[in-house]
């Protein structure tokens, strides 16, 4: 093993040049023979292999070789000489991480703000109360209620690329305790059995992925190091690799959560800016094979910026590397007041200077206290990423081909916007809203002449985004060929040949001979952002029956009139309608007449007619009532299609049956 870093001796990480296919520990018995400079290999640290940098992947290609980066120690000084052998591409610093958490050295919270809040009022309390609990941060993404749909993040796996996690059923070491369940594996043999290195910083984010999806699994991908050897970037490139291994083995984590980073520039100038750095060339590749990545985007907002920030606080200085990559999702951080937290840090990031790309919750009682009773409660961006990746493994769930656009897309276009209006460098695109991003990945239900799920006796399941709800043969509902009925808040009486009625705000009610909504045998359904219904695609007339007035004759239905009308479709009760005519409007109901006395004065005449008017609405209003339980068990049944159709997928490894059409 390599010696301990003295300030003789700096530990670096060497990109050497291999043939493809070269194994481990070839690699090591080349890296040992590069004695350039005094470089003495690490042993115990297994080369990792790294796409080559974008300039020089034509070239290596070409030759037949590939890049891998070993660990090391070597004399600063002679850096340059180790960089001239012919198998070296470069050799980076080692950098150190730290945990996105606020721990001390951190400002003083009654001292109040140390800058201008930029989106007021900031939160600079340092989580000290906690602003609620998990719950309640459930509650307001609307968690729970994706959680009543059935769906708590069961088959998703997240990595957590942290300091470490104390797991329910392993056995802790000494003077720690098991406080996490769910993890099932992890990147080093001593997985799941420590926490202390970053002060339970794992058990704290673990808790909080947790928190949103409650049926997912953890793996420990701890990065902090030994008891004597602080965490470094190095540890990082080792836990992709093995989490990039182990999703090509068997598509599994799903999802890397980073609650870490660099404090400032200084503690490694090109990991802190170059794209091309190994590290962040490995967070590129973990994307492109499929895992969802994000990224907290740190704790150095210049409001009330952590202690350990120094000078690079704010804008333009405290979102570094990998962080502020543009494929990652970065996330800043505000309570449940909807306060921006006062440290959370803001765009532009060092490589993309539209960061952070939305807020995610902190402050909030979690791991601690309730759990754990060390601190008031989960702070930093650190808490707040773990929320965001548990909220992304609902939406994986969901959509189990979601890419990391797609998520960062469903997200950002859905979230709540706090700040400036539209995008902005301190909260991005808002808070996210979980259930409403979840609902922008839902199959909608519309009609279209190529349907996807039919309700028959055989039962049809097509694998398409857009999903078109039918029942049987068209049956067409029909009141008079003159008559519109519209739903606002206010009723608007015309004696006019048509006559308009106005209930709601957010639900129209059209009538044309061209149908869509039907009450019985055939229904159309097509929930969409917009709270409209309509029965047509465009206005027309709603019919009762082909002479306009129901009356007493035979016909099908259980009610009387002509034929199979509204009577029939609600079962027989008297069903009113609007009836007009050349010279005046007049309410109707089945059965007969309501005509107002002639004897009346006008006054009269016109009090009784509005009566009637009244108590058509009123019956209306109940049909549309029953309208509204009968797209509600729809809605049910479309749910239970769509959950067996997506267990079905499964089985068939994701792809649609051959029979599916």
């Amino acid at each position: 093993m390599a010696e301990p870093e003295t300030p003789a001796r700096v530990r670096v990480l060497v990109e050497m040049r291999v043939q493809k296919g070269t194994s481990a520990a070839f690699a090591h018995q080349m890296a040992m023979q590069v004695s350039v400079g005094g470089f003495e290999t690490d042993t115990e640290y297994r080369p990792v292999s790294v796409p080559p940098a974008p300039h020089q992947a034509a070239a290596l290609e070409a030759s037949g070789h590939e890049t891998v980066v070993v660990r090391g120690t070597i004399d600063p000084n002679r850096i340059s000489e180790l960089e001239k052998h012919p198998d070296v591409v470069r050799v980076w610093r080692d950098a150190p991480i730290a945990p996105f958490a606020i721990h001390p050295p951190r400002p003083i919270a009654a001292a109040g703000p140390m800058g201008t809040c930029p989106v007021p009022p900031c939160d600079c309390t340092f989580g000290n109360p906690a602003n609620g609990t998990m719950a309640d941060v459930a509650n307001y993404l609307g968690v729970n209620q994706i959680w009543a749909a059935g769906e708590r993040g069961a088959g998703m796996v997240i990595g957590i690329v942290d300091g470490g996690i104390c797991a329910i059923g392993r056995r802790p070491k000494p003077g720690e305790v098991a406080r996490v369940p769910n993890v099932i594996d992890g990147s080093l043999p001593d997985w799941g059995t420590t926490a202390t290195l970053w002060g339970d910083h794992g058990n704290m984010t673990s808790t909080d992925a947790l928190g949103m999806a409650p049926d997912a699994h953890i793996y420990d991908i701890r990065i902090s190091g030994a008891a004597d050897s602080p965490g470094t970037i190095s540890n990082a490139l080792a836990g992709f690799d093995w989490a990039i291994n182990r999703h090509r083995a068997d598509g599994t984590p799903q999802i890397l959560s980073n609650s870490w980073g660099i404090f400032q520039q200084s503690w490694d100038p090109a990991y802190a800016t170059d794209p091309n750095h190994p590290f962040t060339r490995k967070v590129v590749q973990a994307i492109t094979e499929g895992i969802l990545v994000l990224f907290a985007a740190g704790n150095c907002g210049a409001t009330c910026p952590d202690g350990r920030c120094g000078a690079d606080a704010g804008s333009g200085r405290d979102i570094w590397g990998a962080n502020g990559h543009p494929m990652v999702m970065t996330v800043g951080a505000v309570n449940l007041s909807e306060q921006l937290v006062g440290y959370s840090s803001v765009g532009p990031a060092a490589l993309d200077p539209n960061k952070p790309d939305f807020c995610s919750i902190t402050h909030f009682a979690g791991y601690f206290p309730t759990v754990e009773p060390g601190e008031p409660s989960d702070t930093g961006t650190s808490a707040a990423t773990p929320i965001a990746a548990g909220v992304v493994a609902l939406l994986k769930q969901h959509k189990p081909s979601l890419t990391q656009d797609e998520a960062k897309n469903a997200l950002k276009s859905t979230a709540k916007d706090i700040g400036p209006a539209g995008f902005d460098q301190y909260t991005g695109a808002g808070i996210i809203r979980a259930k409403a991003a979840w609902d922008s990945l839902t199959p909608k239900l519309k009609f279209a002449d190529d349907p996807t799920v039919k309700f028959r006796d055989d039962i049809t399941i097509k694998a398409s985004d857009d999903i078109t709800l039918k029942a049987r043969d068209d049956i067409t509902l029909k009141a008079a060929d003159d008559v519109t009925v519209k739903f606002r808040d206010d009723i608007t009486l015309k004696a006019t040949d048509d006559v308009t009625v106005k209930f709601r705000d957010d639900i129209t009610l059209k009538a044309a001979d061209d149908p869509t909504l039907k009450f019985r045998d055939d229904i159309t359904v097509k929930p969409a952002d917009d709270t409209t219904l309509k029965v047509f695609d465009d206005g027309g007339t709603l019919k009762v029956a082909d002479d306009g007035i129901p009356g007493p004759g035979p016909g099908p239905g259980p009610g009387p009139g002509p034929g199979p009308g509204p009577q029939a479709a609600a079962g027989g009760a008297g069903i009113p309608f609007i009836l007009s005519t050349p010279h005046h409007s007049m309410a109707w109901a089945a059965g007969g007449s309501a005509q107002v006395p002639q004897q009346l004065s006008p006054e009269a005449a016109a009090e009784a007619q509005l009566q009637q008017y009244e108590a058509a609405l009123s019956a209306l209003e109940q049909q549309i009532q029953t309208g509204y339980q009968q797209l509600a068990q729809l809605d049910a049944q479309y749910r239970t299609a769509l959950a067996e159709y997506q267990a079905l997928r499964e089985q068939c490894g994701g792809a649609p049956s051959s029979g599916a059409r």
